[in-house]
């Protein structure tokens, strides 16, 4: 088999057809089936977005649950990847390739609608149940928290999912369509996702936009901070996207939603976003989603150490809206490599 030279990284190479969603890098765009993400993020809830995203049926994405006692030793571990396997395991979940596209459908929804009281107790170290009632973003920052939560909070953080539920092929989409190709079982699908999530190149890097703006301090600190680390040769976190060639559109919204929500952070992370105007001019490296990001998820009172959880709390109803559509995909996906190795000295056995 003659093999394809393709660009490093795989960017722009198209792997297979979607009809969830699409990122359109020239435009500064993005959209969920056909309907503007930036739109939905202003005017729908998370449960209505999570319906559309999942899959085209109109049903709801979300449900009550309760989680398992069983689970609490695995909670304690601290470790989400963990709990999320472990609760794969208890409920059962059989491979893709053995169950109906119904029993595939239910599959996500039990563990979507699980996830949020699942990363609330792992970060707590204890088994937090979920309050009847209470909505999808507003019962995990309860849970969370462990606290009361404002309407000002739950509505910023509601923002900030509905912005980040799904964004096209990234690596967390692409290891969950890898794994979902195998015919494995939808928790370890999810579970991959969330490993790739957790790598500093992809999900992991929203605390570190943190300590940078701790680092600069001050709003008038931020070009010279900015030129030092370019003479230093440090990576400047939340700018730069592998797709946008522009501003993320994600940034301006979150944007507005800091600017009341904490106004000195605000201040801060748009003297930032000017000095970057300035000093990285000619490199096209606009602000991306993770430069206002962490300032919501900060203002909402979430953790760092839950940053990436918070995330994935959203971005779980993309990763399985994509794992069910590659499970009526019936081929696995394997790609090749360039072997650069010696060379094999054997012979052939034909």
């Amino acid at each position: 088999m003659e093999l394809i030279d393709v660009p490093e990284g795989l960017a722009g190479v198209a792997v297979t057809a979607t009809r969830i969603g699409d990122v359109l890098g020239e435009q500064g765009a993005y959209h969920y089936r056909g309907r503007s993400a930036i739109d939905l993020a202003r005017t729908s809830s998370f449960e209505a977005v999570a319906s559309l995203v999942l899959d085209d049926r109109g049903e709801r994405a979300i449900e009550a649950v309760t989680l398992p006692a069983e689970l609490e030793p695995v909670l304690r571990l601290g470790d989400l990847r963990t709990a999320v396997s472990a609760y794969a395991a208890i409920l059962g979940l059989r491979p893709l390739v053995d169950i109906d596209t119904n029993q595939r459908r239910a599959d996500a929804v039990r563990l979507i609608s699980a996830f949020p009281a699942i990363a609330a107790s792992v970060a707590r170290r204890e088994l937090v149940q979920p309050e009847p009632g209470v909505g999808y973003i507003a019962g995990y920052l309860h849970m969370l928290t462990g606290g009361p939560v404002s309407p000002e909070a739950v509505r910023a953080l509601e923002t900030y999912a509905c912005l980040t539920i799904e964004h096209g092929f990234n690596a967390g989409a692409f290891t969950a369509r890898v794994v979902a190709s195998t015919g494995a079982d939808l928790g370890a699908c999810v579970t991959a996702a969330y490993a790739a999530l957790s790598g500093p190149r992809h999900g992991a890097v929203q605390s570190r936009v943190l300590d940078m703006l701790d680092a600069i301090g001050e709003p008038e600190q931020a070009a010279p901070w900015m030129r030092n680390a370019l003479a230093s040769r440090e990576r400047i976190v939340g700018f730069g996207h592998a797709v946008y060639r522009r501003t993320d559109p994600r940034a301006p919204v979150l944007r507005e939603v800091c600017a009341t929500l904490s106004p000195e952070r605000y201040r801060l992370a748009v003297a930032v976003e000017a000095a970057a105007a300035e000093v990285l001019a000619g490199r096209r490296l606009g602000a991306n989603v993770d430069l206002y990001a962490p300032i919501v998820l900060e203002g909402c009172s979430i953790p760092r150490s839950s940053f990436t959880a918070t995330f994935a709390t959203a971005r779980i109803v993309g990763w399985c809206a994509h794992i069910l559509e590659q499970a009526t995909e019936r081929k696995i996906i394997r790609p090749a490599a360039y072997y650069v190795g010696e060379p094999y000295a054997g012979e052939s056995p034909y």
